[in-house]
C-alpha cells in the first residue's frame, strides 16, 4: 500500500502575504545546476528558478520558514481553480499531498501554483531525486528535478548572504 505524507504542517494562506518570488526586486546571485538564483531584494530572501516547457519553475523559503515550490506562467489560464485542491506529488515513488495554493494574474502578470513544503523527507526528495510528478484532479504535470540540489546549496549560500 501506498502511504501518503503531507508536505507542510501549516497553510500560506494569511491575508496580506506576497506570492512566492513573483515579486519586482530580484537581484541575479549566480547559477547551479541549471537554475538561476537570485536575491529578492524586497524581503532578504532567495528564490531558484528554471524553466521548463513553457513554466517558471520557482522554489525558495518564505520568511516564516516554509519553504515552497510553484509553476508559473504568464498564459491567462495558468491558474484555472481557485485553489483548495489538494494535490498528489510522486518523487521517484515516493507519495506526498499538499493542498494547492493558486495565484491568479499577479502584477507581473504570472498565474499558477505553488505547495509548501516543511517536510524534510519531501525537501530532501526534491534534492536528491530525478522526477516529480504532481496530480490534481484534472491535470499531471511531470517535473526532472536534474540539479535541484546543487540549486538548493546555492540558495542556502544566498540566504545566508542576504542574511535571511
Amino acid at each position: 500500500m501506498t502511504k501518503f505524507r503531507k508536505i507542510a504542517a501549516v497553510s500560506l494562506f494569511v491575508a496580506g502575504i506576497s506570492t512566492p518570488a513573483l515579486a519586482q526586486n530580484f537581484v541575479p546571485f549566480g547559477e547551479a545546476g541549471g537554475w538561476k538564483v537570485y536575491t529578492k531584494t524586497d524581503d532578504n530572501t532567495c528564490v531558484v528558478e528554471t524553466n521548463k516547457d513553457g513554466l517558471i519553475i520557482q522554489m525558495g523559503v518564505l520568511k516564516s520558514g516554509i519553504g515552497y515550490i510553484g509553476a508559473f506562467t504568464h498564459e491567462p489560464d495558468g491558474a484555472s481553480t481557485d485553489g483548495g485542491t489538494t494535490l498528489n506529488i510522486d518523487i521517484d515513488g515516493n507519495q506526498y499531498y499538499a493542498p494547492e495554493n493558486v495565484v491568479h494574474e499577479n502584477e507581473q502578470g504570472f498565474s499558477g501554483s505553488y505547495i509548501a513544503a516543511d517536510n524534510p523527507e519531501f525537501i530532501s526528495d526534491v534534492a536528491n531525486g530525478q522526477t516529480m510528478k504532481v496530480v490534481d484532479e484534472t491535470r499531471v504535470f511531470t517535473l526532472d528535478l536534474t540539479g535541484t540540489k546543487a540549486a538548493m546549496e546555492m540558495g542556502r549560500a544566498c540566504l545566508a548572504a542576504a542574511g535571511g
